[in-house]
């Protein structure tokens, strides 16, 4: 790809999340949970933390569209270094692998 083609899909990308911003605010809400704010689909209700780490915080909450509780973590500085982003890569790919009553 030739570096105009790049830069002219940037630009294509950022002024589509420009025009979508008011689709966006009416898909997501925002509550404070603990010291945190949670941004999260509106599809996922009643969020309550369950646990805290030194990696962040979970949160249970209901989805509405797979009708089941859920857990919803968010990291507290995912990308600071190195060792953060492979940590949260890793927990991810693991994360794809569980299934759990719970």
């Amino acid at each position: 790809m030739s570096e105009r083609t790049f830069l002219d899909a940037q630009k294509a990308a950022i002024e589509e999340f420009a025009m979508n911003k008011n689709k966006r605010e009416r898909e997501f809400y925002s509550l404070d949970v603990g010291d945190s704010t949670f941004t999260v689909l509106k599809r996922y209700q009643n969020l309550r933390p369950i646990g805290s780490g030194a990696q962040g915080i979970v949160c249970s909450a209901y989805d509405q569209i797979l009708e089941r509780n859920v857990a919803i973590k968010k990291l507290s500085r995912p990308f600071q270094n190195q060792t953060h982003a492979k940590r949260a890569f890793r927990e991810l790919v693991l994360m794809k692998c569980v299934n759990h009553k719970n």
